[in-house]
């Protein structure tokens, strides 16, 4: 409770102000005469140094170092009261969009499926958590990350990029042939940018998308973010380009006006729908002038803004139907001011906006994700799994008093009992130590929960989060599963049981056998029973769930290649595309199977309904999918 330790500080500061005027006036009263004399003066210059003058000039003393304090005490209010009126001035009233959109999320959280547990043998309805409450808000306002802010409907479009980014690693992966490596070199994480907007996302429903609004005749932009802001624009412009595929919105821009917003570092962006690259920006003006679709949306220049009056004249009538965002002041049109954060006063009413804004390395993070989704829009995501069906309790005879799934639907049981997790972040560090048995240290753990955001702040997080979970499972009346030793945290494997454990095992046991045994893939598909906290989208779980899906693939493509008949090949085919619906090559060799048999047209159905997932999950095919 925080209202203790504000009484107290208010107290304090009464005391330090109050205290020693009321002491002085009290033991001293006022160190000099109202009226000085003559005589007092010739008296002090005769005779300076007498214990009068002396206690007079330790009671100034004491006066001038109470006001010192006082006038820094006033100070810092009037600071902190003038941040509280300038934050309160900027809480933006809700628009009917946005009240609908609340709406539909909060209708959307009533059906939603739960990872949290009860301790009778049915999981109980969806409890809020702080965590979860702190993540809706970061996503209704937008996403701070290390190299600026970024809009909330922006944001989800970020993280739906990511997210086909994985899509389509999936839909490219070769099963390698029996006795070769495998090459996961496409299993590495995404830029550091984008797993800070997904992990702020996190589990919350995608925010309706705004149009970005840029005046017809050109906007200047001024400021100590200016360029911050064009970065944020040209990203804004390009995922609409993804996103409105129909609409063909090019942003024109040449490579000098490139090098001077992302720096030296070179990016495949000639490919990237919905941006067209010149040499000079003189090309670029002429580019805008040339005529266009006329179903297309007129092309926006970016550049900056020129400083000979003939381009500028050139540049102005270029602009006279098409929007243009240039850099510096605009004499031929209106200019922004861009502040640190994102903030502008703009138009005639005066009206704040908060643009997006990023540091050119996390400009280059956000385009490197794009630049690996071409031709797609981001704003479709994933269709979610549905909810699994109930986990049945361990059997009464495990010798472990505590059994943790982290396959399918995490959940945690104690002797038998389903456990109650609050908090989202909770959940996300039993999972995280069971994917690390070898535990991780407290920075390693929060920065891998909660990546972006200081240093200073995650600690404080992990161990609130700790804290409560300790007194999820202690409410139980078992001791906690969870031990801190050596720096490190990590789970009791004296005490709990763990079933990606048992499947690591089976999956280090087929792959370090001298022969290639049946019975040892069999018992890696087996024990596989679902995602890793499938329905939850943790970023920094998305190479280790990959990794293990195309561990459990390959157990079931070295079967199907051993199988003695093509019934048999087929059957296990089938079950390999049932854990990943994406997957191209696992739909050609299904393909030549049921050809095999006598099934061309069901080879060729089959290749169609692969093809129209890959439209719906809004992933494009480099060529038609035929045999």
């Amino acid at each position: 409770m925080r209202w203790p330790r504000q009484i107290a500080s208010a107290a304090a500061v009464t005391t330090v102000l109050a205290g020693p005027p009321i002491v002085l006036t009290y033991t001293a009263g006022w160190p000099l005469p109202t009226r000085p004399t003559q005589e007092h003066l010739r008296q002090w210059l005769s005779d300076p140094l007498t214990e009068d003058t002396l206690i007079a000039g330790l009671v100034l003393l004491a006066w001038m170092l109470w006001l010192l304090i006082t006038g820094i005490t006033l100070r810092t209010t009037v600071t902190r009261v003038a941040a509280t009126i300038r934050r309160l001035r900027r809480l933006p009233l809700p628009t009917p969009m946005q009240a609908t959109a609340t709406g539909m999320a909060g209708a959307a959280a009533l059906w939603a499926p739960t990872t949290t547990a009860t301790t009778t043998d049915a999981p109980p309805a969806p409890t809020p958590t702080s965590t979860g409450e702190h993540l809706r808000q970061t996503a209704d306002a937008g996403v701070d990350v290390s190299g600026g802010w970024i809009p909330a409907d922006t944001a989800h479009q970020i993280a739906a990029a990511g997210t086909l980014v994985w899509l389509r690693r999936r839909r490219l992966y070769r099963p390698p042939s029996p006795g070769h490596p495998r090459d996961d070199s496409d299993l590495a994480a995404l830029p550091p940018t984008v797993t800070a907007v997904q992990a702020a996302l996190a589990d919350t429903p995608p925010a309706p998308a705004a149009p970005l609004a840029i005046p017809i005749g050109g906007i200047g932009l001024t400021g100590p973010a200016a360029i911050d802001a064009a970065r944020g624009i040209l990203l804004t412009a390009l995922l609409q380009a993804l996103r409105d595929t129909t609409q063909h919105t090019t942003v024109v821009t040449s490579r000098t006006d490139l090098r001077a917003l992302l720096g030296g570092h070179t990016l495949p962006l000639h490919d990237l729908p919905g941006l067209t690259v010149t040499d000079t920006p003189a090309d670029a003006i002429t580019t805008i002038t040339r005529p266009h679709h006329p179903d297309a949306a007129s092309p926006m220049l970016l550049t900056h803004s020129p400083t000979e009056p003939d381009t500028a004249a050139r540049l102005a009538t270029a602009l006279a139907h098409t929007q243009g965002v240039l850099i510096g002041t605009w004499t031929h049109g209106p200019t922004w001011h861009i502040t640190p954060d994102g903030y502008t006063a703009r138009g005639t009413g005066g009206g704040r906006t908060r643009l997006c804004v990023l540091t050119a390395t996390a400009a280059r993070d956000l385009l490197a994700v794009l630049t690996l989704t071409p031709s797609t829009p981001p704003a479709v995501a994933v269709p979610r799994q549905r909810p699994p069906a109930p986990i049945p309790p361990p059997e009464a005879s495990s010798p472990k008093l505590f059994t943790l799934r982290v396959l399918g639907s995490p959940t945690l049981w104690a002797a038998g009992r389903l456990v109650t997790i609050r908090r989202a972040a909770a959940l996300q560090v039993l999972v995280a130590l069971a994917v690390y048995p070898d535990g991780a240290t407290t920075h390693e753990l929060a920065t891998t929960i909660w990546p972006g955001l200081p240093r200073h702040t995650v600690a404080r997080r992990l161990y609130t989060t700790l804290s409560d979970l300790r007194k999820d499972i202690t409410a139980t009346g078992h001791p906690h599963p969870i031990v801190h030793t050596d720096d490190r945290y990590h789970l009791d494997h004296q005490h709990i049981d763990v079933d990606l454990w048992h499947l690591n095992a089976a999956i280090d046991h087929a792959t370090t056998a001298v022969a290639n045994h049946p019975h040892a893939h069999q018992a890696i598909i087996d024990r596989y029973t679902g995602d890793i906290a499938a329905n939850h989208t943790w970023p920094w779980l998305d190479p280790i769930r990959e990794n293990t899906r195309r561990h459990v693939i390959d157990a079931h493509t070295t079967l199907a290649t051993s199988a003695p008949d093509p019934h048999a090949r087929l059957h296990h085919l089938q079950n390999a595309l049932r854990l990943d619906p994406y997957n191209e090559h696992l739909h050609h060799q299904a393909a030549d199977t049921l050809t095999t048999l006598g099934r061309p047209h069901d080879a060729d159905a089959l290749l169609t309904r692969h093809h129209q997932r890959l439209i719906d999950a809004g992933i494009t095919s480099p060529r038609p999918i035929t045999r």
